[in-house]
């Protein structure tokens, strides 16, 4: 028996040596508030919007959407997604009307996916209605190479109540003890609908706080895009091994229907990023 298993053993194929995983790459970001609430609220047929926003996502790698609370508008959005990994924090607070209403898709490989609501909220029918939703933000944790990379994605208090200013200030605390307690020493996309604008005085310590105590940089002010100060914002940090560089932001004109109307009342905004990994 001993010659047939040498014999058996010398014809074995080699096993195949593992493919190195890259070590550099690109990858696009998109972050859109898609306006998902019902036609009452809305004034326009909110299904139609929705299924007109699916194909487009096809055109991004990361993904992160606001304001899709219904469960059906949802289907319609993903039900042509080509992305293989997907993530949606729909866990609603006791005593509100709306989830989160926050998702993502990605190509590159989710590690894992996770939630955390806001603690702060103002208004069921004053302001702007802050707390008729759970808000808060979702973390996917990417993986390119052999790094990983976190995405935050997320949507803040809205209005312009003094009230409202205290709400979106303990919100910019807690995404910093976020990135600390979650995403100490890692590479970072924070994006999503901030309502946080240049424009607002009350708003600008608040900017700043968060760029500086998350250690984050906006790729608008980056690339020295011609638009800055939107409350629809894309950051990002390196860290961990993770070296990523932004080269492209824009205002994506795919998102207007063909009569000139935009498919939600926020615009689109992507982000183009290189990345290089050194373990």
């Amino acid at each position: 028996m001993q010659p047939l298993l040498s014999l058996l053993l010398a014809c074995a194929p080699e096993t195949p040596e593992a493919t190195p995983a890259p070590t550099e790459g690109r990858f696009t970001a998109l972050t859109y508030n898609v306006h998902g609430l019902p036609p009452e609220i809305t004034g326009d047929d909110t299904a139609a919007r929705m299924a007109l926003i699916a194909p487009l996502l096809n055109g991004f790698d990361v993904v992160g959407l606001q304001e899709d609370f219904d469960d059906d508008y949802h289907a319609t959005l993903v039900g042509e997604a080509t992305h293989g990994w997907r993530h949606r924090f729909d866990e609603m607070l006791p005593d509100r009307v709306y989830g989160p209403g926050l998702a993502a898709l990605s190509r590159l490989e989710l590690v894992e996916g996770f939630g955390e609501h806001y603690t702060s909220c103002y208004g069921v029918f004053e302001g702007a209605s802050d707390c008729l939703a759970s808000k808060g933000f979702e973390v996917l944790r990417l993986r390119l190479g052999d790094g990983e990379l976190d995405v935050y994605n997320t949507h803040m208090e809205a209005g312009s109540g003094e009230e409202d200013n205290v709400a979106r200030e303990e919100q910019v605390e807690q995404l910093i003890a976020a990135f600390e307690r979650l995403s100490a020493g890692r590479a970072l996309i924070f994006m999503g609908d901030t309502n946080l604008s240049d424009y607002d005085a009350p708003d600008l310590p608040l900017i700043t706080r968060l760029i500086e105590g998350g250690g984050l940089t906006e790729t608008c002010v980056a690339l020295g895009c011609a638009e800055p100060g939107r409350i629809d914002r894309i950051l990002w940090r390196d860290g961990g091994g993770l070296t990523l560089t932004p080269t492209t932001w824009a205002v994506e004109p795919a998102f207007w229907d063909e009569d000139g109307v935009p498919m939600s009342d926020h615009d689109a905004i992507s982000a183009g990023f290189d990345w290089v990994f050194e373990g």
